[in-house]
């Protein structure tokens, strides 16, 4: 069925509904945006303080590591 098959008033009721559906997905799309970001400055802030906290414990086994590798190569 063409565009010329579709009576007028049924052509503009179409075309007004894909109008409100294309607002609406911009506005849940900015909207998700946000939410998104949100989420990644969490995710940050768990690994900044993750990193801090943890930071002298991993940095002291990675050190155990590399005497004991260096030891085993002397």
């Amino acid at each position: 069925m063409g565009p010329q098959m579709i009576p007028h008033h049924l052509n503009a009721a179409l075309v007004r509904v894909t109008r409100l559906a294309h607002r609406v997905d911009f506005r849940h799309a900015g909207q998700s945006m946000v939410e998104y970001a949100i989420v990644a400055a969490l995710v940050a802030i768990v690994a900044i303080v993750a990193v801090t906290a943890l930071g002298e414990g991993v940095s002291n086994v990675f050190s155990n590591i590399l005497g004991k590798i260096t030891g085993i190569s002397a």
